[in-house]
């Protein structure tokens, strides 16, 4: 009786084990195919814990990943070659195409440490077309745009990039990846390219100081215009007031303080008339 006990509890422990090493767990984040005698399931399977002992539950990730694309050379709208370019990308797979992109891309899942520096374990569905369409992407954006100038547009370029990668991906697999965020890390042109973008930052402030100055010219010729022209009116407005009377008492105040100037020297006799004062001078 105790052997059949025995033998009972030892079954039960054995059956428990087989049942919970045919379990599988899907992560928060991440998202489950099932695979039954090599046919997919078509809905994706949310995170939880899955009996797998009569099937196969493989699991991917939905979160956003990144990888790096490094040391490109792509030829600027310029014809000009760039030494460096470097660029992150951000990107997710939509969790009800998982399943889809499972059958059309099963040769083309990677983990992620192994495409990232200090990456995760989790598998990363259709990595390889992902990051082909993004360097194609890279190249086509860098072409639209000077190398002279392209410096001072990494925000456009990175728009660009994210732009013409999210279009290429929906033309052939509509919905199923999400490009979340471009960086340009790095925007290397040949030292020739460097020098002459310095070269026209000079010229362009040299030019600028110019154009400083003959604002200020302008606006100082037109103050002494205006200036000018204030007191020609004035001048007028004041002649334009004087009576005769007037413009004789101002011409005799004027003979007057002439003959008192003469006359304070000595020797000079001045004698005052109707006209002209008489000046006799003695030597």
């Amino acid at each position: 009786m105790n052997n059949n006990i025995k033998y009972l509890r030892s079954l039960g422990i054995i059956t428990l084990a087989a049942m919970f090493s045919a379990c599988t767990q899907i992560d928060t984040g991440n998202v489950g195919v099932e695979r039954t005698l090599g046919n997919v399931g078509k809905d994706a399977l949310p995170p939880g814990v899955y009996f797998t002992l009569f099937k196969t539950v493989d699991e991917f990730t939905a979160k956003e990943v990144s990888f790096q694309l490094q040391d490109m050379t792509p030829k600027s709208r310029d014809n000009l070659t760039m030494k460096d370019v470097d660029i992150d990308i951000y990107f997710k797979v939509m969790p009800a195409s998982v399943p889809g992109l499972y059958t059309k891309y099963q040769g083309d899942v990677v983990k992620h440490k192994q495409v990232v520096k200090d990456g995760t374990s989790d598998l990363v569905m259709a990595y390889n077309r992902v990051s082909r369409e993004a360097r194609e992407s890279v190249y086509k954006s860098v072409a639209l745009l000077d190398a002279t100038t392209m410096h001072t547009k990494r925000a456009e370029l990175a728009e660009m990039v994210r732009a013409t990668l999210q279009a290429e991906l929906d033309a052939n697999d509509k919905g199923a990846f999400l490009i979340t965020a471009v960086n340009v890390r790095n925007l290397l042109t040949d030292p020739a390219i460097e020098a002459a973008i310095r070269q026209r930052a000079e010229t362009d402030q040299a030019i600028q100081k110019k154009l400083k100055e003959v604002e200020l010219a302008r606006a100082e010729a037109e103050r002494l215009i205006v200036q000018a022209e204030g007191e020609a009116k004035a001048n007028r407005i004041i002649s334009e007031s004087l009576t005769p009377a007037l413009k004789e008492i101002r011409l005799a105040e004027i003979q007057r303080d002439t003959a008192l100037a003469i006359a304070n020297k000595p020797g000079n006799t001045v004698l005052m008339g109707h006209s002209t004062p008489l000046v006799n001078v003695n030597k």
